[in-house]
């Protein structure tokens, strides 16, 4: 529970989030200067945390921002925007492409997972026996999920014998970033030149807006609701609100959750409880959607507000990750994060390219390029490369990317809960990791097994 006890004043707080707002204006401005950015479609929020990497307390010391702030604000930025993806309305609707999405998002959870792991034991064994183990299972956090999960599941880990994990966790997630924004964008652009792509021929089709990341002619917002009269309350005003009654509601029932474990005697699950603060949040603010339907008052709530809301939460999360990277910790543990790294990124590529090959007839080089971005940086990279590809959003690739994540993070969630159990059940934490790395070939095994149920079905949507 570090993140919610650190010890700043409410004008260091603000002091900070005026600091990355200058960040995210900076880097905006250099994106639509230099055609560098442009070509490689590099976003404000990661370029402002390289500029905050560089001159906050971690390179220049030009700006004070440090590590331990940047991780508390990743910590709760990432419930925030857990929440107000759950306060929207739910979809009744998957489709096949949809699950088959999610099935391939498990399938490359897992197979991170598992290289991590074996490199890890491999480091551990031979040059490395000093090393945290656990290390390896920060990749399908880091690249598959992002980088406030890695961070809260790595600064866990503190406790029980690994050093600046949280710090490894994002550091992983920067490398993620890395991959989705260059390999991904080489890959998008090679796949155009050999014809693979649906819609466009070449890359001349890649407007100036997307390119500068500024809309010269600014169109209105027609999809999105104003719900409430501005002479009672600003709509966004009361949706962010919505947001913070939501997380006061998350925090007092896991306080209350806390008492009750510490009362039954199991406080070695207090850290555990929460590390996952994000997925009872996430679980908080549907059932308060739920209710809202219930009582009729959902009318109140806007989706396309929330989601401007959950874009805000992960361009500032963004930015604070990235910022918090310390040079001191990659020196640390350059052995591990570049081997581990590297050898997932190649993996991923391959499993993924073979598994929507074998199960899409139509798009197949769209699907491809969404599910690499999703799984090497975060859902907005994947949306990056599919706009590339289909500038109109005209395919159903971006539904299947939305709702394929939402099923994978349902049925990944036996993953998160093997995460901390070699640290809690385990004398032996390495041997508690040997059990989870069986385990994920068990469930990797079961995995295919559905994909080839799924695969006679005989859909190409």
């Amino acid at each position: 529970m570090n993140s919610w006890i650190i010890d700043i004043s409410a004008g260091q707080f603000f002091l900070d989030f005026a600091w990355l707002g200058l960040l995210l204006v900076l880097a905006t401005a250099l994106r639509y200067k230099i055609p560098f950015l442009q070509k490689y479609l590099i976003p404000a929020n990661l370029l402002a945390g390289t500029l905050g990497l560089f001159i906050g307390m971690n390179g220049l010391e030009w700006i004070d921002l440090t590590s331990d702030r940047l991780g508390a604000y990743v910590y709760h930025l990432l419930a925030l925007l857990f929440i107000a993806l759950g306060l929207r309305a739910p979809k009744k609707r998957l489709g096949l492409s949809s699950i088959k999405f999610g099935l391939i998002f498990l399938s490359v959870y897992l197979t991170q997972a598992i290289i991590g792991l074996l490199i890890a034991m491999l480091l551990f064994y031979t040059i490395m026996p000093e090393l945290f183990v656990g290390i390896g299972f920060l990749p399908p956090l880091a690249f598959g999920m992002n980088p406030g999960i890695a961070y809260t599941i790595g600064e866990n880990w503190e406790l029980f014998g690994f050093e600046s994990g949280g710090i490894v966790g994002l550091t992983f997630a920067a490398f993620g970033f890395l991959v989705a924004y260059t390999v991904g964008i080489w890959l998008v652009r090679k796949g155009i030149k050999n014809g693979e792509a649906a819609y466009i021929d070449s890359e001349g089709e890649l407007s100036e807006d997307v390119r500068t990341g500024i809309i010269r002619k600014p169109k209105a917002n027609y999809s999105e609701r104003i719900t409430t009269s501005s002479e009672s309350i600003e709509s966004f005003t009361f949706h962010i609100a919505l947001i913070g009654l939501t997380y006061i509601l998350t925090f007092g029932i896991m306080k209350v959750m806390e008492s009750g474990l510490i009362w039954v005697g199991a406080e070695n699950e207090v850290t555990t409880l929460w590390s996952f603060h994000f997925i009872f949040a996430a679980i908080f603010a549907i059932t308060v959607r739920r209710l809202m339907d219930t009582l009729r008052i959902s009318k109140v709530v806007d989706d396309v507000t929330m989601t401007r809301c959950s874009n805000l939460f992960m361009d500032f999360m963004i930015v604070a990750s990235v910022a918090a990277i310390s040079f001191v910790v990659v020196a640390k543990y350059w052995i591990p994060l570049l081997t581990i790294s590297v050898t997932v990124a190649i993996a991923t590529w391959a499993v993924i390219r073979f598994l929507t090959n074998d199960a899409f007839t139509e798009y197949r080089f769209e699907r491809f390029a969404a599910i690499f971005g999703n799984m090497t940086g975060t859902l907005q990279s994947g949306l990056v490369l599919l706009r590339i590809l289909d500038s109109g959003m005209k395919s159903p690739v971006s539904f299947n990317l939305v709702y394929g994540s939402g099923i994978a993070l349902v049925f990944g969630f036996p993953l998160l809960i093997l995460i901390n159990a070699p640290v809690h059940y385990f004398e032996d934490v390495v041997q508690g990791f040997w059990v989870v790395l069986f385990a994920l070939f068990i469930y990797q095994l079961l995995i295919f097994l559905a994909w080839h149920y799924f695969k006679k079905a005989n859909s190409t949507h």
